[in-house]
């Protein structure tokens, strides 16, 4: 059996949005703080015994969250055309922070986006 080791890195951002569409009280403008945490996959470490640093996973997950942070969701070019749902918020980080960061030996494996405390999305892209 092939070791894994699963990275994890939690933080959150508020910001607004409106679900076109939505029957109930979504389709008014409003906001949530929402919680983001992003997985990291990897089967090797390297020379110092790291799968990959926090750091590098931090400072991907921050840039891609300031650009979100305190905005209305729905004026993003990321959302042009889709309603900014928790789903589709965890889709396009994933895509972001993939590009970012895997590697040969490191993969973004799941974002999870909590809209509340109790409401909670989690995207993974499976082989």
């Amino acid at each position: 059996m092939a070791a894994t080791y699963t990275l994890k890195v939690v933080t959150d951002f508020a910001a607004s949005h409106i679900l076109h569409g939505h029957t109930g009280k979504c389709r008014n403008l409003h906001g949530h703080n929402w919680g983001v945490e992003v997985e990291v996959k990897a089967h090797a470490l390297n020379e110092i015994g790291m799968a990959i640093d926090f750091q590098d996973i931090k400072a991907a997950v921050k840039a891609l969250v300031d650009q979100l942070d305190h905005r209305h969701l729905n004026d993003l070019p990321a959302f042009e055309g889709i309603n900014p749902t928790a789903e589709h918020i965890a889709r396009h980080m994933h895509g972001a922070l993939s590009q970012q960061l895997n590697t040969e030996g490191v993969r973004v494996h799941a974002v999870t986006i909590w809209e509340t405390p109790r409401c909670c999305v989690r995207y993974t892209e499976e082989p």
